[in-house]
């Protein structure tokens, strides 16, 4: 069992170790490491398995390992490649996720960048947003710029900005892929009630309502109607129920 805490102010905990929170400069932690309470810091760092029980405030921070914060977590740019669930809410510049995360409350951010599985339990407000793989939102997605590419089940209850882009990725795209997807009978698909933009363009997309200026309905939709100021184009392979000029 080692707890460092140096005289520069830094945190190392490697093998199994707890402290209590506070203010620190670097906090490091490589094994089994415990956080009794609220934690600011400048760099935050866990490549093991840690828990913070309070609320985090950092510059930076990065997870490799498995964390849990069970609390808020306010951060400059977050890094996460490996398995975190935060209890509260997210709120950061810049977030990237290239692994599993869970966030229970909210999450605010300049850019957000999703390459693994994320679960947001309630909204995800965002300057640009892009996802690529499988997401779940349980309430509203508002972003300026959504991109969003497809590689298994989506679901967010609303989105709302300006540019929305969906699309199946290159791998969900490839013939070996749809090949196996027509004999499992299974697909990469969003599903949402609502979809409100500006500039639209949609693939793979099952939503109620659809509506936006300049709109685009490519391969594999579903939309109940669709109301556009606009121009509208469809695609012969999508299903489009209603559609109304507004």
């Amino acid at each position: 069992m080692e707890n460092m805490n140096s005289n520069n102010n830094d945190l190392k905990i490697s093998g199994s170790g707890s402290s209590g929170g506070g203010k620190y400069n670097n906090v490091f932690i490589s094994g089994s490491g415990k956080i009794n309470g609220d934690l600011d810091c400048v760099y935050f760092k866990t490549s093991g398995s840690s828990k913070v029980i309070g609320n985090l405030k950092a510059e930076t921070i990065k997870i490799s390992g498995s964390s849990k914060i069970e609390g808020n977590v306010e951060v400059k740019d977050i890094k996460i490649s490996g398995s975190t669930h935060v209890i509260g809410n997210l709120k950061s510049e810049n977030v990237s996720i290239s692994g599993s995360t869970h966030i229970d409350g909210n999450l605010y951010a300049e850019e957000v960048n999703i390459s693994g599985s994320v679960n947001i339990g309630k909204n995800c407000e965002a300057e640009c947003f892009k996802a690529n793989g499988g997401f779940k939102i349980e309430e509203l997605l508002n972003a300026g710029q959504v991109t969003i590419r497809l590689g298994g089940n989506c679901f967010v209850k609303e989105i709302g900005g300006e540019h929305i882009d969906i699309k199946v990725n290159l791998i969900e795209n490839s013939i070996f892929k749809k090949v196996i997807d027509k004999i499992f009978n299974s697909r990469s698909e969003l599903i949402t009630n609502l979809i409100e933009g500006d500039d639209i363009y949609l693939q793979n997309t099952n939503a109620k309502i659809v509506r936006g200026n300049n709109i685009t309905i490519s391969t594999g939709c579903n939309i109940d109607l669709i109301e556009y100021k606009g121009e509208i184009n469809i695609s012969d392979s999508s299903i489009v129920k209603d559609q109304k000029k507004i």
